[in-house]
């Protein structure tokens, strides 16, 4: 009886373990499953937030190139708008630009017009012109030299480098003082060659200034070239700030003693040391360096040839 009851106790005893093993390993199962879902579910979510936030930066960047787009737009809108206005002004100033005597198709070239006698204006736009000018004495205390000239009247832009200029002189030569002897003028005068006729003059233009410094005497004289420090330094410098020569001696077409000569080749029939000429930086540069003119210092007649803004100087045609 005893060794039968041994013999059932070890047959409940191994089931109890087969049981038990079976038990633990269903739990070690469960529990690694359940890791192994929880992991799942973990980077499910991880994967989740990561798509989210890169959705989130493309809507921020797709909306940072929206506005950026929008602002690009407006900015274009603006200029365009801009643009338009000085269309519309530019029109407004073309219908209120009086007829031309002449013919003088070189009124729209800005500061490059070119006004001799065979491109001509009429009395009513050169009076028309002066409406458009500032006075240097009063914008930038760059005083007339010759009372009886009148105010130093000048277009904008020209008066602003004029400025630059004269004070760039001023500091070069401490103590001297360069004034003008006449800008513009809205008739011409009968002393000669060296004076122009109403319609035909370059001071008609308000980009011009006859200049001189008193300490060197105020006759405005070709023969006292060598005495007047200005005249030399301005033939030098003048063109760092948009000005020229306009009236070189290699250009003047002869002697004054003579019968004035604007022939077609680009001479300006005049020799003045002292007569600027505002054309801007680019255009004085390539004038006195002679870019067209092998390296010679040019005259504003030629250098339009040049460039093709003129076809005939002779007959006054662009």
């Amino acid at each position: 009886m005893i060794k039968g009851v041994g013999k059932e106790k070890r047959k409940i005893s191994k089931k109890m373990l087969i049981i038990f093993g079976v038990v633990f390993a269903i739990v070690v199962s469960g529990v690694i499953t359940g890791l192994v879902v929880a992991g799942n579910i973990k980077r499910e979510k991880e994967e989740t937030a990561r798509i989210e936030e890169e959705k989130q930066l493309e809507e921020e960047r797709k909306a940072e190139e929206e506005r950026r787009r929008q602002e690009e737009e407006e900015q274009k809108r603006q200029e365009e708008e801009k643009q338009a206005e000085e269309e519309k002004k530019k029109e407004e100033e073309k219908k209120n630009m009086p007829a031309v005597s002449g013919g003088n198709c070189t009124i729209s070239f800005g500061n490059l017009m070119l006004i001799n006698p065979n491109f001509t204006v009429s009395t009513d736009w050169i009076d028309n012109r002066k409406k458009s000018l500032i006075s240097v004495s009063k914008t930038y205390g760059i005083k007339e030299g010759k009372s009886s000239n009148g105010d130093n009247l000048m277009e904008a832009e020209a008066a602003k480098h004029l400025n630059e200029m004269v004070k760039a002189y001023e500091a070069y030569n401490s103590g001297h003082t360069m004034v003008t002897r006449s800008c513009y003028r809205a008739r011409g005068t009968t002393c000669g060659r060296l004076c122009a006729k109403t319609g035909t003059s370059d001071h008609h233009t308000g980009l011009t200034c006859d200049l001189v410094d008193s300490s060197y005497g105020t006759d405005l004289d070709t023969s006292k070239y060598n005495d007047h420090k200005e005249w030399q330094w301005l033939r030098e410098n003048s063109y760092k700030y948009g000005f020229i020569d306009r009236f070189p001696e290699a250009w003047a077409g002869g002697p004054m003693s003579q019968p004035i000569n604007v022939d077609g080749n680009g001479t300006t029939g005049l020799f003045e040391t002292w007569h600027y000429r505002y054309v801007g930086v680019t255009a004085a540069t390539e004038i006195a360096t002679g870019k067209y003119n092998n390296g010679k210092y040019d005259s504003l007649e030629h250098y339009l040839k040049s460039i093709k803004k003129v076809s005939d100087l002779k007959n006054g045609k662009c």
